[in-house]
């Protein structure tokens, strides 16, 4: 325990050399210099020079041994075998004489000294300088690191600043990149979409005839159509071409998506161009029979027409009535007539149409024509029980030709209509699923670019 009141205290001369400065206390603790002036006065008043042991900017201070102390010391020396060097090597020679030993002692000392500061060179003569600068003026000293460790804050501050806009101006610079990219990107996609629409010139065109029922067309349209797909798969083309090259630098899934189904609509359209020239060919193809069946069903009805005014005029059977009556009959044989070479063609154009109905009705029309004009050559002769017979033969057929007339399809061209759906289903359904991916794909690429432009 420590003495009290005015006895001995250890550390008397450390706390009363110590003292914080009162306009630092709380800042960086910085203890004043002036502990090592006093520790360096008191040492050079007790010994006559500063003890080599108290250095600057030590935290532990070594005591000052009391001539009791040194004298014991020295004569632990002499009795000591062996001595121990500056640099702490052990040497087993006799100890030398007293005067011997001080000389050698300080010759050691000496060469230990020249080594050591040749060793430190620069930088011991830094520390002095430092050591000597903090001696003269330790206020100055102390106001010279505050304002070292200020600086080194704003130095520090400073890089921390310029490191976080650093970062700002790369985000903002990323930003502003990918921003470009994108609309770069929205350009591009617009583009392929405006070139789908070029090639829509045709493929609705096209759509228009083969979802039409009647679609009427000759053979320079189809010629025509030719030359339009192939200008319509130019755009196509090149509707790809932008939708890949802005995939190639999109990011976003939803960007990817739109750029795919960019071509997704133009595949479909080529999908749908190839299957309508299919369909139109065959509509063609079908157009040409169903045009000859019309015109075979004009000419039945013409000769019908014929043989109504026959029978009114041989009605009162004067010879003149007769005579007319007869030419008429013979007019509207000549109709049927040419109702079965329309029908002929017809069925050459499309072999595979069933038109045997119309021409069992033809057939009767025309037997019961022979019949008219047998009756009429009859009565010519006055021979009315031929003229009646051939008159009831006539009226059994016209009979017999209204249940033919039954059997007959609603439109006369049914039968060709019939074999064209067989012919054409599957490659109609084919263009119908085209046109309809087609629409879903441009509904998608219409979506993307209407949210993209808010």
């Amino acid at each position: 325990m420590a003495a009290k009141g005015g006895g001995f205290h250890p550390f008397r001369d450390i706390a009363d050399s110590v003292h914080i400065k009162k306009n630092t206390a709380g800042t960086s603790n910085e203890i004043s210099l002036s502990v090592l002036d006093g520790l360096k006065s008191r040492a050079d008043d007790r010994f006559g020079e500063a003890d080599p042991k108290v250095k600057l900017g030590d935290l532990s201070l070594y005591t000052v041994e009391s001539k009791k102390d040194r004298k014991l010391s020295d004569r632990d020396a002499l009795k000591t075998p062996a001595t121990t060097s500056l640099f702490g090597a052990s040497s087993a020679k006799p100890a030398p004489s007293k005067g011997a030993s001080s000389r050698a002692a300080a010759s050691s000392a000496g060469k230990a000294g020249k080594r050591g500061s040749a060793s430190s060179g620069k930088k011991a003569t830094r520390a002095q300088r430092n050591r000597e600068r903090a001696l003269r003026d330790p206020e100055k000293e102390i106001k010279r690191r505050k304002k070292n460790r200020r600086r080194r804050r704003i130095a520090f501050a400073t890089c921390g600043v310029a490191a976080c806009c650093i970062a700002v101006a790369a985000g903002v610079m990323f930003a502003a990149d990918a921003y470009d990219k994108h609309q770069d990107n929205l350009a591009l996609l617009s583009q392929a979409f405006d070139e789908i629409e070029k090639a829509d010139m045709l493929v609705l065109d096209m759509d228009d005839k083969v979802m039409e029922e009647d679609a009427d067309f000759s053979d320079e349209s189809i010629e025509a159509m030719a030359q339009g797909i192939e200008d319509a798969g130019v755009h196509l083309n090149a509707a790809c071409a932008f939708a890949d090259k802005a995939a190639a630098s999109m990011g976003e899934s939803s960007g990817k998506d739109a750029a795919y189904q960019v071509n997704e609509s133009a595949d479909a359209r080529r999908d749908m161009m190839q299957y309508a020239e299919a369909l139109l060919s065959a509509d063609r193809q079908a157009k040409e029979s169903v045009d000859e069946v019309q015109a075979c069903w004009d000419f039945v009805i013409e000769a019908d027409a014929l043989m109504k005014e026959a029978a009114q005029l041989v009605a009162d059977t004067t010879e003149e009535n007769v005579r007319a009556s007869q030419a008429k009959t013979e007019e509207a044989l000549a109709s049927l007539e040419q109702a079965q070479e329309s029908l002929a063609r017809a069925q050459q154009e499309y072999p595979s149409a069933d038109f045997s109905a119309l021409s069992a009705f033809i057939e009767k029309k025309k037997e019961q024509n022979g019949y008219a004009l047998a009756s009429d050559d009859a009565i010519y002769i006055q021979d009315k029980a031929t003229a009646e017979a051939f008159n009831e033969k006539y009226n059994q057929a016209d009979a017999e030709a209204v249940e033919l007339a039954k059997s007959l399809p609603e439109k006369p061209a049914q039968p060709i209509l019939d074999r064209l759906d067989a012919h054409t289903s599957e490659t109609r359904e084919s263009y119908l699923d085209a046109r309809k991916r087609a629409a879903e794909s441009d509904a998608f690429i219409r979506d993307y670019l209407g949210q993209s432009k808010r």
